[in-house]
């Protein structure tokens, strides 16, 4: 005898007779065919090279006591990483404004949901619990359960709807709720049952038709009914139909008609399962408490192994390095961020709860979740916990927002999402390179703007106004403690613009064209802002103890990492030095007069000497000469500005020489140097090379992994990759590139990227290019370039080389980023625009 119902269902009741069997849903799928066609378009789908159909092994874990953290493999100083725990905050403290807790840890208040970009979604009230409760986490196997999980990916779980849509009760966008509902109380909860046969919609659908004949919900039965029909007519049933292959054709024939022969499907129908596939996601925890869980209940401590932020990413360079060809692997890691009013100020500690932890570690991720971790205080320290945000029953599963974000693009697109919610972005990890990550950084924050802060941080002194912008922003002892007083410089400079990005970024924002998720609104907008500010706040404080645990090695040299040159220097630099400038271009251009012998012997001449010699070239003879008319080449220039103009007279002399297309390259170059008027060197740091890590605890989880990719270098020399190396320019390379930490040698790229933009073209290079080639398109390939950004390398296709063996940088597109972003401290004399169309015009 089966349940009455509503009047809302008895339209799609059959009779009493039917009871026991839902009716059948008549179709041709042609609808459903012209739907999944469109949605194969549109949705993410889970291209994996092959259908894994069983369970992933569980990860086991050690339990750790309620709330303890222990150090993280080999974690030498333990102690002050453990003291970063400590904090000045009120017991009751939580990161989360929208909830609080009581000295023992108890929620009180309202429990949140949060939509995308940190809106609040909705507000459930909660009651108050005891702080026995909250002290006390769920318990296994009475509360919670840990299981294998099985998720579907956008694609699948939007064919679902569109079969179920063929009952009436749930047809037309209309009743898309309903749909929502059976999905996420009819079939997920199921799904969660099924164990090492989760891969199977089949059988979950009859499973569910069962539950719900059993329940006397005939709606929901005839939608199993109708998916299970669809799996069969759509997947299933086309994998069974015979196929045709072409026959082979005689040899001798003219005109012979195709023929085909008939091949019977032999294989299994579910292994060729396209549109509806289910996928294993890990081992998940689900709620079995028979009352289910109310929103705020403390659910457990997310605790674990600890590792300072350096030495996090250097395991996880090791591990990356060990097994190059592995597979994203399972996020069980977290960060903890201390609160920016703590008397001691903001750091981050990375907790690796893969080994040792609780089942908190063990939630999946969903993009529609109903739990979420809170830092909070209690007992004069923090911790983490994780509570939930909504109502949960009994057999759903428990998630959370892992909101991972990742630089790497491989990463974003390997990083599949599973979680079966209705509002499934399709990757659990956002991508850093989208537009609330560079609409700022573009154009007020690019290459030469970030070597300008760290040279205002490396020739100015720190001001109080500064200091206490730094005091204000959370940024104190714990993240500045050992850091010299140039290196707090370069933090409030860059506090500064991440301040400016702020205010900035809305507008960009809603600049950015509408894309299927819809357009930023000005709260979405603000809300996003918002949450780039809180992530470029974390890389500050990760940069900052990256570039501190180089600095603090013994024997280390702590100076300013950017040296200004003097103004002597300067002069040496472009005109009287022995590796002068103008030295190296009038060796060069004698060098196109004669051979090499001749050169050799002349180099031990003066300069005044050298331009007085014939030349059997006539060019270099007549520009020989040109240069010595107009310049007195026994004199020192008095000052760096002096310097810069006999340069520019040596150009002009090169201009009233019968040839000028000859020396036109030449010409430019000198161009470049002369109208640069800050030059820099660096601080030559000593290499660091740091402890080896200890990964042997990942050998159960990546034995499967191959290791044929690693690098030559490295094969048979396992400690070398265990290692990491600090260079000599890695200080330089992770300030720059400070908001972004998981480059593995962010100094690799400085040489590329100083191409022209910050270190201009050796003189040697002078004349490597034919004057007709340079002028008609070098030239002007060049000038283009430098128009739309200062930035830019310099192309390597180009006849310039940069070996820079001086190690002397500066240009005047740096000039331009300086006193664009320090106006007051670095006046420009002239705009740069202005003098590059000048440059432009003077071919």
């Amino acid at each position: 005898m089966r349940a009455s119902q509503s009047e809302e269902n008895a339209q799609d009741a059959p009779s009493t007779s039917a009871a026991a069997r839902p009716k059948e849903t008549s179709s041709s799928f042609a609808r459903e065919r012209r739907e999944l066609a469109r949605l194969a378009t549109c949705e993410p789908y889970y291209a994996c090279a092959t259908w894994r159909r069983e369970p992933y092994e569980p990860t086991p874990y050690e339990a750790l006591d309620v709330g303890a953290f222990v150090p993280g493999v080999g974690v030498a100083d333990a102690e002050t990483l453990l003291d970063r725990f400590r904090t000045s905050m009120r017991d009751g403290w939580t990161d989360c404004a929208f909830l609080r807790v009581d000295s023992d840890g108890a929620s009180a208040g309202r429990a949140w949901a949060m939509g995308h970009a940190g809106a609040p979604r909705s507000t459930v009230t909660v009651p108050n619990v005891s702080s026995e409760a909250t002290r006390t986490p769920l318990r296994l196997g009475v509360d919670v359960e840990e299981r294998p999980l099985w998720g579907m990916d956008c694609f699948t779980r939007e064919a679902i709807m569109v079969c179920v849509g063929a009952v009436s009760h749930y047809a037309g966008e209309e009743n898309r709720a309903r749909r929502v509902e059976f999905l996420t109380k009819r079939l997920l909860p199921k799904l969660h049952t099924l164990g090492a046969v989760g891969w199977d919609m089949s059988l979950l659908a009859a499973h569910a038709r069962e539950d719900a004949l059993a329940e006397g919900d005939i709606n929901a039965a005839n939608a199993c009914e109708a998916l299970l029909r669809a799996i069969r007519e759509l997947d299933d049933d086309e994998a069974l139909k015979p196929k045709q292959k072409k026959a082979k054709k005689a040899k001798a024939s003219v005109d012979v008609k195709e023929d085909f022969e008939t091949v019977e499907a032999t294989i299994d129908p579910r292994e060729h399962r396209v549109r509806f596939r289910l996928h294993p996601k890990g081992t998940g925890v689900v709620c079995i408490n028979p009352n289910g869980l109310k929103a705020g209940t403390f659910v457990n401590y997310y605790n674990g192994e600890i590792y300072a932020p350096w030495q996090w990413y250097e395991r996880q360079d090791a591990i990356k390095k060990c097994f190059p060809g592995m597979d994203l692997p399972s996020f069980f890691n977290i960060t903890l961020e201390r609160p920016p009013e703590d008397v001691r100020g903001r750091h981050v500690i990375f907790v690796e709860a893969m080994h040792k932890g609780s089942f908190a570690s063990r939630l999946s991720h969903s993009c529609e979740p109903n739990c979420q971790t809170v830092t909070f205080a209690q007992n004069g320290k923090l911790s983490l916990g994780m509570f939930t945000t909504k109502d949960i029953a009994c057999g759903e599963e428990m998630t959370w927002d892992y909101s991972c974000i990742t630089e790497s693009v491989e990463e974003y697109r390997s990083g599949f999402c599973l979680c079966s919610s209705p509002g499934c972005r399709g990757s659990f990890l956002t991508y850093a390179g989208s537009g609330a990550f560079t609409a700022v950084v573009n154009k007020k924050h690019a290459f030469l703007h970030r070597n300008a802060i760290l040279y205002a941080a490396s020739t100015l002194p720190l001001t109080q106004s500064e200091q206490a912008a730094l005091y204000d922003a959370g940024v104190r002892e714990c993240a500045l403690e050992g850091c010299p007083e140039w290196l707090m410089k370069w933090a409030a400079l860059t506090l500064e613009y991440i301040e400016f990005e702020q205010c900035e970024l809305p507008e960009e924002l809603m600049k950015l064209p509408a894309t299927e998720y819809g357009r930023y609104d000005d709260i979405g907008a603000a809300h996003e802002a918002a949450g780039v500010k809180s992530t470029r706040l974390t890389n500050l404080v990760v940069t900052l103890d990256k570039v501190r645990y180089v600095l603090s090695q013994p024997g280390q040299r702590r100076s300013p990492f950017f040296r200004r040159l003097s103004d002597d220097e300067i002069v040496d630099h472009l005109w009287s030095g022995e590796h002068s400038i103008f030295r190296r271009f009038l060796f060069t251009l004698a060098a196109c007069g004669s051979n090499s012998r001749t050169l050799a012997v002349s180099k031990n001449t003066s300069l005044a000497m050298l331009v007085k010699r014939n030349w059997d070239d006539v060019r270099v003879n007549e520009a020989m000469n040109a240069i010595g008319d107009a310049l007195n080449l026994e004199c020192r220039p008095e000052s760096s500005s002096q310097a810069r103009l006999w340069i520019l007279k040596v150009r002009e002399a090169l201009v009233k020489v019968s040839d000028k297309r000859f020396h036109t390259q030449a010409r430019d170059c000198l161009w470049f140097y002369a109208n640069t008027h800050h030059y820099f060197t660096n601080e030559k740091l000593d290499m660091v090379i740091s402890p080896r890590v200890n990964i042997d605890d990942m050998a159960s989880q990546l034995s499967c992994q191959v290791r044929s990719n690693v690098p030559n270098a490295f094969k048979g020399k396992r400690d070398l990759m265990l290692q990491k190396k600090y260079g000599p320019l890695y200080v330089w390379g992770q300030l720059v590139t400070w908001y972004k930490q998981t480059i593995y040698a962010p100094d690799a790229s400085l040489s590329a990227d100083r191409r022209g933009a910050l270190s201009l073209p050796d003189p040697e290079s002078c004349y490597t290019a034919p004057a007709s080639k340079y002028v008609s398109v070098e030239r002007a390939n060049l000038i283009k370039l430098v128009r739309s950004n200062i930035h830019a390398m310099w192309p390597t296709t180009c006849s310039w080389s940069f070996k820079n063996p001086t190690k002397i940088y500066g240009s005047p597109m740096f000039d331009e980023a300086l006193s664009e972003t320090f106006p007051r401290a670095y006046p420009s004399t002239r705009p740069f625009a202005i003098a590059l169309e000048e440059y432009a015009r003077d071919a």
